[in-house]
């Protein structure tokens, strides 16, 4: 499967290692593919480059930056975009509520993708490895297009996740606060544990 993975920082990379160590085929879509911080991250090209071939992309930028982001991806109408971001303002504040959700609002800026959120609500660390001896950290996803949720499902089983489908985008609008619940655990828990089911 080709993906392009909008965004080079450290989830970007960490999950574009992970998704070619299961054997798809990914491409880092940066603004300027000659800097020289990207020198040691391949393939990569400019996002609207990146973008066109693929069948998946993953926005991984900072919330401040993804409406730029996406705008110069080019057209994302009919393609898979996992929105792996978190609507996290100054102070640690989420800038989208119980109302709406930053998922939703990507959904808004691409107009024509069928958005999935999914890999926001745990650390990099967790992405890097998400089996435990216990279990299989839990990936949390929803989506308005089940084809695509299924896709994304499929994509987080195949680096060790357990999906856990939790409805349509607008579900977003809880998930993306989990984010803030593992953020705020890590002050005293670190940084090497996620979610799990309990069931009966």
């Amino acid at each position: 499967m080709k993906i392009a993975i909008l965004g080079a920082g450290r989830v970007g990379t960490t999950l574009g290692r992970r998704f070619a160590d299961a054997g798809h085929d990914v491409t880092y879509a940066v603004r300027d593919p000659a800097a020289a911080k990207y020198a040691g991250l391949e393939p990569k090209a400019t996002p609207a480059v990146a973008c066109a071939d693929a069948a998946i992309v993953v926005l991984t930028t900072p919330w401040a930056a993804a409406e730029a982001a996406l705008a110069s991806a080019g057209d994302l109408a009919g393609k898979v975009l996992i929105d792996a971001t978190n609507p996290i303002g100054p102070g640690m504040v989420l800038t989208h509520g119980t109302t709406d959700s930053g998922a939703e609002q990507v959904a808004r800026w691409a107009t024509g993708a069928r958005v999935v959120k999914a890999f926001n609500s745990i650390g990099m660390e967790v992405m890097a490895n998400p089996v435990f001896a216990n279990g299989r950290s839990v990936l949390w996803l929803c989506g308005d297009d089940a084809a695509a949720v299924d896709a994304v499902a499929s994509l987080g089983a195949s680096i060790g996740f357990e999906p856990v489908r939790l409805g349509p985008l607008a579900r977003a609008r809880f998930q993306e606060p989990a984010a803030l619940v593992w953020i705020t655990a890590t002050g005293t828990m670190g940084r090497e544990f996620s979610w799990g089911v309990l069931r009966r």
